[in-house]
């Protein structure tokens, strides 16, 4: 769990990070930095090829012997490398396509992608041979880092998009001198085929499983922007970035498990763990998700000003919020799936999501506006947990929710979605924020409960 603080680090300097540039950019350059965000985590999935995962779990699988492992981190480097410079070339090309009109943030968002993606890989092998210091040390600067230098260059050097983009750079790169000290890449090993090529072999369906998780969460920013201008982006970001927590908590806690998990030699018996710990996940996951939607309107006036139409935005709170349930489906199921290095389900959920997200974000976003992209996510997410349910089922069994499990996610469900109807009045907003500070005291029982297990 302390990896887990550690990882959700980025989410919470974000959170912070995200009303001080709502408030201070204007809107439309805050809706183009939202996008160049987007494109910073498309462009770290597709040069990274899921060797970050691959190499934590070849790590516990080599015991004391790190040489592999290490090899693997130079393969990463190098091609994240090449790919960067491929993209930053064309980026003339392919830019005004996604809608940048800047050209010097779009380079700029590329000088975060290369020593963004060696930092990955160095991370995933700190934390398997759990090292925390060094991976609190290297994970702190990356994310907090950056952040702090970009916001600080906003106040002293100019308040625009690309002033704060500089910091993820500086962040960065400073970030992946101190990690490269620590890991030592093994250069030799980047031309170790044998051990690559076994990576990939799982490394590539996750980067499927990556794509679609950017696509769900992230990418349909480049079509609104398209269809709908910057400014729908803005509003979007904002909201999404309130009903996004608990799902972001989520994934530090899956990568953060993962090398542990891996530990449990017996597939059945993990899978029991993973199932037993699914359902606690799922309490944790709707009284948060509850508790920020039923808040979310005080909230959303911490994240942005009035000028953002914050009244329209709770619908897409409460769908990106309560979209934190069938992740922790697919995050169980998709756990069980990389520790017996079976990860082409993976695959076919990611393309199975996709494709719902677009038709569905297409079919929605005209007669619905952004509350249609943030229905087509819930969805999207949903079909994938299925397929990933389905096809670990086929192999260990159906880990069944309790009833009551049940019964409570049903309650949360339609909780969340009537709370949507509740007046939004100073008054009431006072009273929404109260429930939703109260759902911290079931949320810490269940963890309490969860860690007892």
């Amino acid at each position: 769990m302390v990896y887990v603080v550690v990882w959700s680090m980025q989410m919470v300097v974000a959170t912070v990070v995200s009303p001080v540039l709502a408030h201070v950019l204007p809107v439309a350059s805050f809706g183009s930095l939202a996008a160049a965000i987007a494109l910073y985590q498309l462009s770290l999935i597709l040069i990274v090829f899921g060797l970050d995962q691959a190499l934590a779990v070849q790590r516990v699988e080599d015991g004391d012997d790190d040489a592999r492992a290490r090899g693997l981190v130079a393969s990463g480097i190098v091609a994240s490398l090449v790919v960067t410079v491929i993209a930053a070339v064309t980026s003339s090309w392919w830019g005004p396509v996604l809608g940048f009109t800047s050209h010097q943030l779009l380079l700029l968002t590329l000088g975060w992608t290369a020593p963004g993606a060696a930092v990955l890989l160095i991370l995933s092998l700190l934390q398997a041979e759990d090292k925390l210091r060094r991976f609190t040390a290297v994970s702190l600067i990356s994310t907090v880092g950056s952040q702090l230098i970009g916001i600080t260059l906003l106040f002293v050097v100019g308040r625009t998009a690309e002033t704060y983009a500089i910091g993820g750079v500086v962040g960065q790169c400073t970030a992946l001198v101190l990690g490269w000290w620590w890991v030592r890449p093994r250069l030799r090993g980047a031309f170790d085929f044998a051990s690559l090529g076994r990576a990939l072999q799982l490394g590539v369906p996750l980067v499927l499983t990556s794509l679609s998780e950017y696509v769900l969460t992230a990418g349909d920013r480049f079509l609104i922007q398209r269809v709908l201008g910057p400014v729908e982006v803005a509003r979007y970001q904002v909201a999404f970035t309130v009903g996004n927590v608990v799902t972001l908590l989520l994934t530090f806690t899956n990568r953060a498990w993962l090398p542990r998990l891996k530990r449990i030699v017996d597939a059945d018996e993990r899978w029991r763990v993973i199932g037993a710990s699914r359902d606690g996940v799922y309490v944790l996951a709707g009284w948060a998700a509850f508790g920020i939607t039923i808040g979310a309107p005080a909230l959303l006036r911490v994240f942005a000003p009035e000028s953002y139409g914050l009244n329209s935005l709770l619908f897409v709170v409460a769908v990106v919020g309560l979209g934190a349930l069938p992740v922790a489906a697919a995050v169980a199921s998709g756990q069980q799936l990389i520790t017996i290095r079976w990860s082409a389900p993976l695959a076919w959920g990611a393309a199975t999501a996709v494709v719902v997200k677009v038709v569905t974000t297409l079919a929605l976003l005209g007669p619905f506006g952004i509350n249609g992209a943030a229905l087509g996510t819930f969805l999207a997410l949903l079909a994938q947990a299925v397929v990933l349910r389905l096809a670990i089922s086929r192999r260990h069994g159906v880990a069944r929710s309790e009833p009551k499990v049940l019964l409570f996610l049903g309650f949360v469900v339609a909780g969340s979605v009537l709370s949507t109807l509740l007046p939004q009045s100073w008054s009431w907003n006072i009273v929404r924020f109260a429930c939703g500070v109260a759902c911290l005291m079931p949320f810490g029982l269940a963890l309490r409960r969860l860690q007892r297990g």
